[in-house]
């Protein structure tokens, strides 16, 4: 499936899919975040950024692989976001500067398209508030190392191949593993968890 910039920033301003296009990439058991949401106590707030750009007049998306740490999300593939700070206007402002932080985007490059359903993770207790944003110029990545062990990106039609949507048993760090968890295989990645479920519901807008 082709598509533009214009196209995504007019499927944004329908109705979105929702929580139902979450449901196929969560772990079993899990829920929708709008319930779990309201057993939580002094959740964070939490911004990502979908970000696209053009190469080549082929649109693609960034993603960042965590760096180790002594956390839940250690190594994890995941968009550029992070926690809302004191200081931040927004939502939306916390997730251009994380990306700002974490990768090295210029404020400037921004252009917002919409935003995703939020995503709740009990595991970490954050609600995370999805933006996609149309990058403008060629960027150039700039890796918080403490933060961020890889960059890299992928061909948004890559999301609509026929394989993938895959499974696998996910290892957890001083946890019970997980069985039988879907996942999208971008460059020989296992993305799952929050980031599956965003990218999945970007998918359906576009094949609802």
């Amino acid at each position: 499936m082709m598509l533009t910039i214009e196209e995504i920033r007019k499927q944004l301003t329908f109705r979105l899919p929702g929580e139902d296009a979450h449901i196929p990439m969560s772990p079993t058991g899990r829920g929708r975040s709008s319930e779990a949401i309201k057993q939580a106590i002094n959740y964070r707030e939490s911004a990502v950024a979908l970000v696209i750009y053009e190469k080549h007049n082929e649109l693609k998306v960034i993603l960042t692989e965590r760096s180790p740490y002594r956390g839940m999300h250690s190594g994890e593939v995941c968009l550029p976001g992070g926690k809302m700070e004191d200081f931040d206007e927004d939502l939306q402002q916390t997730a251009i500067r994380e990306c700002i932080e974490e990768i090295g985007l210029k404020y400037e490059g921004f252009d917002l398209l919409g935003k995703l359903t939020p995503v709740f993770i009990p595991i970490s207790n954050f609600s995370i508030q999805p933006y996609v944003f149309h990058y403008t110029e060629p960027p150039v990545f700039i890796k918080n190392s403490r933060e961020v062990a890889e960059i890299f990106s992928f061909p948004i039609h890559q999301l609509f191949e026929k394989d993938i949507i895959k499974k696998t048993r996910i290892e957890l760090t001083g946890r019970t593993a997980l069985d039988d968890i879907p996942y999208f295989d971008i460059n020989n990645k296992v993305v799952w968890g929050a980031t599956a479920l965003i990218l999945h519901e970007f998918k359906h807008i576009f094949i609802r």
